[in-house]
């Protein structure tokens, strides 16, 4: 006996209708998420344990009927829900029908199971980065004392760069920079990919830049979830440039706000950052102008003391010497007469004495005496062993000379 298609669907809507009369909460992963004319057409799967291989799968829909009833009942944190990746837990019947097959209407979403979800994922990251050591790694990264040379990286629509384009552009200190932006995603399954190759890329040009800046304007925690990624938080720590952080968050905390060289709340204030920094490097220089200008002032006006006080003892030294000097020319004056008379008497007896004693030690008066000098050749004789036995010599006397014939000598 054979059964046609039809006949075994038919089967199955009425098993399932049977079995599964009223509606059923589902826990499962977002895989797609599609709109169409108000719809929200949604791709379920069920990935095992480990190894993220999809073991089960539906589809899944929400009429724009019950969309607008969730819209109201959950708000805007329903759109940041229905985003691909996250794990939901929808109230839907399923329904069986012969041609499309299972599809399960959704009538409600907890919103509680989701957050949650993410909470516990995130804590799993945070500890892995622990261990890793990696939720300090950008924050160990010397900051320039001046950022002006900067990667910014955002959505070009992204209310929040415009806020910082302001508030940079219009600082009143008239600073400058430059600013290279990167677009990516900052919301949304794409945020991940983007802002790592963006990343990659401003790494690539590390020489160029002082520092990165990620920002993006506020929103509800789901918003947020992106920078909750295990991936991106890596990318960040190991950035070779300091990284900012101002994803626009009051009281959350991503795990990038961990991750980053310095969170800010938003956009703006990561704009205050930078202004502050600047201002703090320009008032030290500043200070230390002024510093270098009163210690060269002091030093001018301690050499400038020195010299008059130099100048003052010189002064006073030249006159007390100029003053001595007169004092010994007068004396001089007065004394030089006196002296030089007492000098030249001195000397005249001085030359009387000597004139006498050449004259007492001299010939004349030796030969007055009786004493006579002996000549042999023109040379005088002192000692008897010299004269030559019978040769001439002469003897002056005081008055007239002989000659005589040497016989003998006696020693």
């Amino acid at each position: 006996m054979s059964h046609t298609l039809f006949e075994i669907n038919e089967f199955i809507r009425r098993v399932i209708a049977l079995n599964l009369p009223e509606p059923l909460w589902v826990r499962a992963e977002l895989a797609d998420v599609k709109q169409s004319k108000g719809h929200y057409y949604l791709d379920l799967v069920q990935k095992g344990e480990g190894n993220g291989e999809i073991i089960a799968q539906a589809q899944a829909v929400i009429w724009q009927k019950e969309y607008r009833k969730l819209q109201k009942k959950i708000g805007i944190l329903l759109d940041n829900l229905l985003q691909p990746g996250m794990e939901v837990l929808c109230f839907a019947k399923p329904e069986f029908h012969e041609r499309y097959g299972l599809k399960l209407m959704v009538e409600d979403i907890d919103p509680a199971h989701t957050l949650g979800k993410l909470e516990l994922q995130r804590r799993e990251t945070i500890a892995k980065l622990q261990k890793l050591g990696l939720l300090d790694k950008n924050s160990r990264l010397p900051m320039p004392s001046v950022l002006q040379r900067i990667a910014v990286l955002s959505s070009e629509k992204a209310a929040g760069f415009q806020d910082f384009l302001k508030h940079l552009g219009g600082n009143q200190f008239g600073y400058r920079f430059k600013l290279d932006f990167y677009q990516v995603a900052v919301q949304g399954a794409m945020v991940e990919k983007e802002v790592m190759a963006q990343l990659e890329a401003v790494n690539q040009r590390k020489a160029e830049y002082d520092c990165a800046v990620i920002i993006r304007g506020g929103g509800a925690r789901l918003d947020l979830a992106a920078f909750d990624s295990l991936p991106l938080a890596i990318s960040v720590a190991n950035m070779s440039l300091p990284v900012l952080v101002g994803i626009g968050h009051d009281v959350d905390e991503t795990v990038l706000d961990l991750v980053a060289h310095t969170s800010l709340k938003t956009p703006t204030a990561v704009a205050d950052f930078i202004l502050h920094r600047n201002l703090e490097f320009e008032s030290q220089m500043a200070n230390l102008g002024l510093a270098v200008k009163n210690m060269a002032l002091s030093k001018t006006k301690e050499q400038e003391q020195r010299l008059q006080n130099l100048s003052q003892l010189l002064d006073f030294q030249l006159k007390a010497n100029f003053r001595r000097q007169a004092q010994m020319l007068d004396y001089i004056e007065k004394e030089l007469p006196s002296t030089t008379k007492r000098l030249l008497e001195k000397q005249n007896t001085q030359l009387l004495q000597l004139e006498k004693l050449v004259r007492l030690l001299g010939p004349e008066t030796a030969f007055q005496r009786g004493f006579a000098m002996v000549f042999h050749e023109g040379r005088q004789l002192t000692d008897a062993s010299e004269l030559p036995l019978g040769d001439e010599v002469r003897v002056q006397l005081k008055k007239g000379s002989f000659l005589s014939t040497v016989k003998s000598t006696k020693p």
